[in-house]
């Protein structure tokens, strides 16, 4: 869950952008801590090793900004992240040095970064935007990227505090837009709760996948137990919760679920399902009798479609979320909707 960094400031002359060699290892990990300090939520970007390592095995694709000198200015980054389909990378981590802000440092990142999938054989991208600023959500529209999901409260605000020299919008906790950009499509089959029908109709009808739609009106299967994983980022105070397999004990399953993730610190809650199941329909009823609501769709996160539902402990900052163009306001007012509709 990282997020760019396109504040501006005084710059010198332009540096060439270019695939991160080994060489620059040192350099990227440097400008992760003169960006964020030593906060970064992910270890291993402080590791050089690691870095190459990350791009001989696919896990990362780099890009960089460097002067004529060698050194690291600028920073972007195709990701191997939070899906469990390996094969959805994440676009993110842009970091521009302060004395660098000035001028198109990062567009021109971004605009090579969308170069890479044709390379990698990458079929679609994702990105979350911070709603704290509208930067990072135009250029992502720019780069023709379409919102499917709001992750509401998803970063404490000091997160970025480090990145940034001065505050931008919120002081609390900060939303993020979840954008998609498919290369190649997948049609499938996508099973509509009923209540949620209207909302994911409407983010569908952004895309141009190929899918056929049906309205969900099964039950899970009476003997299946309930089966998943939960992954908590306690810097962040956040709880992923991923379903494999939905039952009749799925109640109980996110009862305990939650009930772990906040013993670990966790304070917004996040569930995963297919879209592609029959009964997902019941499982978003279930999940919105114990307090959560809608997040949105996400396309190929388990190479097939997900819903996203999401919960979060007091009152989520509705008005502290900034967006750019008017389907992610629209979604965020059926989001915001479902949140004053539901169960609590």
């Amino acid at each position: 869950m990282a997020e760019e960094n396109t504040a501006l400031s005084d710059a010198p002359s332009p540096p060439e952008i270019d695939i991160f060699r080994p060489a620059d290892a040192a350099g990227v990990a440097a400008l992760y801590r003169a960006v964020y300090g030593d906060n970064y939520p992910v270890g291993d970007v402080y590791d050089p090793q690691k870095l190459v390592s990350q791009g001989e095995t696919g896990e990362a694709y780099r890009v960089v900004a460097r002067t004529g000198a060698g050194e690291v200015v600028g920073h972007i980054a195709l990701y191997r992240s939070s899906p469990p389909n390996r094969d959805l990378y994440e676009i993110g981590q842009m970091m521009v040095r302060q004395d660098y802000r000035v001028g198109p440092v990062a567009s021109r990142l971004f605009a090579y970064a969308l170069e890479l999938p044709a390379r990698h054989d990458i079929e679609q991208l994702w990105g979350e935007a911070v709603c704290n600023h509208l930067v990072t959500q135009q250029m992502s529209a720019d780069g023709g990227f379409l919102p499917a999901a709001l992750e509401v409260d998803l970063m404490p605000a000091e997160a970025y505090t480090k990145a940034f020299e001065q505050p931008l919008g919120t002081v609390g906790r900060v939303a993020a837009l979840a954008l998609f950009r498919a290369f190649k499509a997948k049609p499938q089959t996508i099973y509509l709760p009923p209540m949620y029908e209207e909302a994911l109709s409407f983010v569908y009808s952004l895309f141009a996948f190929g899918h056929c739609f049906e309205v969900s009106r099964r039950d899970p299967l009476a003997d299946a137990a309930t089966r998943g994983r939960t992954d908590v980022f306690a810097a962040a105070g956040v709880a992923r919760i991923t379903l494999t397999a939905a039952g009749r004990d799925l109640d109980a399953y996110i009862a305990e679920a939650e009930r772990r993730a906040q013993a670990g610190g966790a304070v917004v809650f996040q569930v995963y399902c297919p879209l592609t199941w029959p009964w997902a329909g019941a499982v978003a009823g279930s999940l919105r009798r114990q307090g959560y609501f809608l997040g949105g769709a996400l396309p190929r996160w388990f190479d097939d479609d997900g819903l996203l539902m999401q919960k979060v402990l007091g009152e989520p900052d509705f008005d502290g979320i900034f967006l750019y163009r008017k389907p992610a306001k629209k979604l965020l007012d059926y989001i915001r909707q479902d949140w004053l509709a539901g169960e609590r």
